[in-house]
């Protein structure tokens, strides 16, 4: 039985480190693509919110501990109906009992 040989071929070698190259660097390019397009349609939305005259929202949210139990919503049952009346300003009007 022969023994394989390994032949090295230097020409594969670089063939491998240049696409390796080539991969790195496409990938680097379409990363900053990406992050060049979000940045400039962030400003772009940013000044098209102030030029129609409303405060841009960039308000975030997160929670400290998404891991934690949620608070339970109240039951339908729970929730009570109020009826609306107008209150009047208490300085104009004088202290008045209520009838017995």
């Amino acid at each position: 039985m022969r023994a394989a040989v390994s032949r090295h071929n230097p020409a594969m070698s670089l063939f491998r480190l240049l696409l390796r190259w080539v991969i790195l660097i496409a990938g680097a390019l379409l990363g900053l693509a990406l992050f060049l397009f979000a940045v400039l349609t962030f400003g772009v939305l940013l000044i098209v919110s102030l030029l129609r005259g409303r405060k841009p929202n960039v308000a975030f949210r997160m929670n400290r501990n998404p891991w934690a139990p949620r608070a339970p919503r109240p039951a339908a049952e729970d929730i009570v109906d109020v009826e609306v009346r107008e209150v009047r300003d208490l300085k104009d009007q004088q202290p008045t009992l209520p009838r017995q």
